[in-house]
Formats: C-alpha cells, structure tokens, sequence
C-alpha cells in the first residue's frame, strides 16, 4: 500500500514547505520523505522523522533544493514494528521558487489620506520568472473586518483600484492577496491609514454677476460637500458605486440643508413601493420636514404606473407633492430624483437611469 501525496504548492527552498500526505492503512508512527531531482533523478534529500501528522516538514539545513528547479517527491510510513509502505512509482512533481515581492507601491502604514477616494497602486515581481494570475485589494475596518473588495482581476500590466467613500476622521486597514501561474499565494501586510479632509463651508446656488462693459455674465457655483453617517456599521457596498440600505438608515447633516430654495438629486435602486425611503429635515423638525414615498397605480390608465410623493410639514401647513409619471422601474433600473423648492414650492422630476449593474 502506497501514500497519497497532495498536490505540492510551489515554496522557497530558502524557507522550505511541507508536504502533506493521505494514508488509508494502520496507524503510522514515523513517515519518509525522498526528493529527488526531476532532470536527473538525483535524492536531494532523504529523512525520515517520528510523527504521527499526515505530513512532512522539509527540513531545510537538509535539504539540498535551489530556487528555479524543479523535483519529485516520495512519501511513505512506518507501522509500530518498523516495516515501511511502499514507495509511489512516480512522485509528485513541484518547483522551488524565490518568495514573490508582493506590495503597494503608493501608501505606507499609518499614511493620512487628505480625500474621500483614493487609488491603491501594486507592484509584483519574482526573480525565477514566476508570473502573476490574479489579485484583489480589499478595504478593512481596523478590527479587520471587510468593509470592500476589488474582487479578483486578472489584468497583472497593471494594478490599479480606486475605492470611494472613506470617512472623514476615520481609520481603515487595506490589504491586498494574489495568486501566481503555480498557486503561490502572495499577500501584503495589513496597513493602516488614517482619513483626515476638510469640509468647506461652501453653497449650491448659481451666482451671476453681469458683466456689462464686456457683454458677459460671470456664473460662479461651489458644490456642497456632506458626510453621511450609517445607523449600523460597517457599511455594505454595492458594486463600489451604491450603498445598501434595506437594512440600515444613512443620515447627513454636516453640509446639508433643507431650508430656503434649493435642488436635491438623490440616485437609488431596489426601493419597495408604498414604503418612505427618504426623510428631510431642517434643524426644527416640527417646522419643516419631508417624506418621500415610491407609489405604484393606475394613476387614470389601464396599466400600472410608478411616481413618487412628496408630503412636507411647514408649520403645522401639510402639503402633498408627485413626480411625473414613469413607467414601474425594474429591480435593477437606477432612478434620479430631482426634488426643487422655489419660494416655499417644492417641484419632483422623476428619470429612469437604465441598469446600475447587469442583470
């Protein structure tokens, strides 16, 4: 009876490997590790060690292995009386390889990043010519819990993935794993940084100013910047472009107004209908304050229709307001809603945007 010897992963015969084995016979007390050379069939080591594990650990100060060549390997185990298996007739082949040089090349641990997204550059060599099939780099709280993910990419020219949404004044920890051609697996060390942007102060609205002794008109605008915060943490990301919400409640205040005249653009998908999915508020609640609702009717037509309702509370004065009239979105159709007041008059403009993601 002969031992089963598992597939053997490419390893640095500087650093060594173990070879792990299946016996279907009588309890084992010592195992036996031949290597031989593949071209020449020359042992290059012979041990054999007193265990019961169903594998071997290379024991490297001797072992004669080089980096870049490749051996066969022999396997087999001794019962209590000493009386040793049988040996494979071919062995399992595997190389020896340098240790990959797997990094980022961009970011150092406990860098500050001055942005809200930010591109994560990698870089991978190996000296035996050992190529690279596929990575990812994920994103972490610092509890190392997955926030995000890349997923696998199996472009190696170059390695790049930009991930958005980091929070102001938070702490993440990024990591990256890969793949080679041979089944090596390369990974980076854990590497902390740290979020820290400024909010301006800034508006929304247009602002002409005319120019009339050169016949032109100056617009300048600034775009607000807010920071949204989730009910329960971590967050959960869609695709790297949404965030999911069925389960969870997103709030933004710092840079954010609901008050005088202005315009709100808001993009979703998945919304269930008769359900409210958006809630406005100014800084007295009981004095302003909006809902917004998915409704699904007939709406004076023989087919079901969808539009959206907006119902205000200014002073104690309730209000209801609809969108144009869209045909039912499909579970994966994003739609752009425009909600604008103008003096005290609010207006929706409701647009299907086709598919967020494949179906």
């Amino acid at each position: 009876m002969q031992a089963s010897i598992y597939h053997i992963a490419p390893f640095d015969a500087e650093i060594g490997g173990t070879i792990k084995f299946n016996w279907q016979g009588n309890q084992f007390f010592k195992n036996r590790c031949i290597i031989k050379k593949n071209e020449t069939n020359e042992v290059v080591y012979d041990k054999t060690v007193d265990s019961f594990k169903y594998e071997h650990v290379i024991d490297i100060s001797e072992a004669h292995l080089v980096n870049g060549e490749k051996y066969n390997a022999f396997i087999t185990v001794f019962d209590k009386d000493g009386a040793e298996s049988d040996i494979q007739a071919i062995g399992e082949h595997f190389l020896c390889l340098k240790t990959p040089s797997f990094q980022f090349t961009n970011i150092t641990n406990g860098q500050v990043i001055s942005t809200s997204s930010y591109q994560f550059i990698l870089s991978y060599s190996q000296e035996n010519g050992e190529l690279l099939d596929s990575w990812a780099i994920s994103v972490y709280t610092r509890s190392h819990t997955l926030l995000s993910t890349s997923g696998l990419n199996y472009q190696t020219d170059s390695m790049e993935y930009t991930f958005s949404g980091f929070s102001n004044k938070n702490e993440y920890s990024i990591k990256a794993t890969g793949r080679t051609v041979n089944g090596i697996d390369v990974e980076t060390d854990f590497i902390n940084i740290s979020i820290s942007y400024s909010i301006r102060d800034v508006f929304s609205l247009l602002e002409p100013v005319n120019l009339k002794d050169i016949g032109a008109i100056n617009i300048r605008s600034n775009i607000v910047s807010s920071e949204g915060h989730l009910k329960n943490t971590p967050a959960v990301y869609l695709d790297n472009e949404a965030i999911d919400l069925r389960d969870n409640e997103l709030t933004y205040q710092e840079g954010f107004s609901f008050s005088g005249d202005f315009s709100k653009v808001i993009l979703f998908y998945g919304c269930d209908y008769n359900k409210e999915f958006l809630y406005l508020y100014a800084d007295d609640p009981d004095k302003l304050s909006g809902t917004v609702t998915y409704r699904v009717g007939h709406f004076g037509t023989s087919a079901m229709r969808a539009c959206y309702e907006l119902r205000t509370n200014s002073n104690g004065v309730h209000s209801v307001y609809y969108s144009n009239i869209i045909d039912i979105p499909e579970e994966l159709d994003k739609i752009g809603l425009c909600i604008t007041r103008i003096n005290g008059f609010y207006n929706l403009q409701a647009a299907n945007l086709g598919k967020v993601v494949a179906a």
